[in-house]
């Protein structure tokens, strides 16, 4: 199989291109899937942080398994915010700041972390715009800058929504402008491929000034500097609705069905349901996209959309296309596989 089978027109360009990006796209490169990085957060914790949280988990009738993991870092975070909701008391403030802490330092502990897999991705892009002007869009959950740093090793332009130099701030109008040349009056689009990337739910390198918001490498950012960085959940609305994860989900409806009309994604859970409630399925069941799936298991969230023929799911043990159901499974919901295709 290569992008051909899924995406059309590929052969001669990647233009109206994009991809969505979760966490098992970064595995590889050496950092925690779900159960992982809930196991190193809840492992950091102190004894005194660690009876506040059973104390929230007995309230919603739940009990952490050290071994299995569970409830997971997104269930853990939705029932701490809650719990603080209704209670008001600072001792689960103070966890749900923490366990954002923590996080934040489980992405940092990850030491050389492997790009291999990126570079090549970005290579095999690289090669398929044919040196044309042409928009790659990449849209991310993950916190890591394996994709920044990837982009830097291949020499490609990458915009991110911040402008300037070794501190950067966000301009939402940085994703509209293009680069090019002026001669007599003509603009000439500037060659090579632009991946455009959208982290909906910031970065380790992002901090905030209120009310604005900064980039800059992590170990320039102060530990006294709020992190922007949406906690691990599977209710994200309240967190997205403020700037700048409410400017950048408004910029990907807008992208989406318009300069990106084929979706393809990798590696990603589709857990939460605001991503899947405002961006994913109203543009598949508007037909506003194609949607190719490459994931270990069928995502039941999007059970809904099996049938409709903008639609396709490669798991490892059967393929579903159209809502015609195979058993033809697919090796490529592994992040070093899924980059062969290209």
């Amino acid at each position: 199989m290569t992008i051909e089978n899924f995406v059309p027109k590929t052969r001669t360009s990647v233009d109206s291109l994009g991809f969505l990006f979760g966490a098992g796209t970064s595995f590889e490169s050496g950092y925690p899937l779900v159960a992982g990085l809930t196991k190193e957060v809840v492992g950091a914790l102190s004894s005194e942080e660690r009876s506040v949280l059973d104390e929230v988990l007995t309230t919603f009738g739940k009990a952490y398994d050290d071994e299995k993991g569970t409830p997971n870092i997104e269930e853990i975070s939705d029932m701490v915010i809650e719990h603080h909701t209704n209670s008001q008391q600072q001792q689960f403030s103070t966890l749900k700041e923490k366990i954002r802490n923590l996080v934040r330092d489980v992405i940092l502990g990850v030491q050389n972390p492997d790009l291999s897999n990126q570079v090549l991705f970005f290579e095999r892009l690289k090669a398929r715009a044919f040196d044309r002007a042409t928009d790659v869009w990449v849209f991310t959950t993950n916190y890591d800058l394996l994709l920044e740093d990837a982009c830097a090793e291949v020499g490609l332009k990458l915009v991110n929504g911040f402008v300037g130099a070794t501190t950067r701030c966000f301009a939402e109008r940085e994703f509209s402008l293009v680069s090019g040349t002026v001669a007599r009056s003509r603009f000439s689009k500037e060659g090579g491929l632009t991946v455009r990337l959208i982290k909906l739910h910031g970065s380790v390198s992002w901090f905030r000034k209120d009310p604005r918001i900064f980039e800059a490498s992590p170990v320039a950012i102060s530990e006294t500097e709020a992190r922007c960085m949406v906690l691990p959940r599977r209710t994200k609305v309240i967190e997205t609705l403020s700037p700048p994860y409410d400017r950048l989900f408004r910029l990907s409806s807008t992208v989406l069905g318009d300069k990106c009309k084929h979706l393809v994604s990798a590696g990603f859970s589709f857990s939460d349901s605001h991503i899947n409630e405002t961006l994913i399925s109203p543009k598949i069941d508007s037909g506003a996209i194609s949607f190719a799936n490459f994931c270990s298991e069928e995502p039941e969230s999007l059970n809904a959309s099996r049938g409709r023929p903008n639609v396709s799911h490669f798991c490892k043990d059967k393929s579903i296309i159209s809502g015609r159901e195979t058993e033809e499974g697919s090796d490529a919901w592994q992040f070093g596989e899924f980059v062969k295709l290209f």
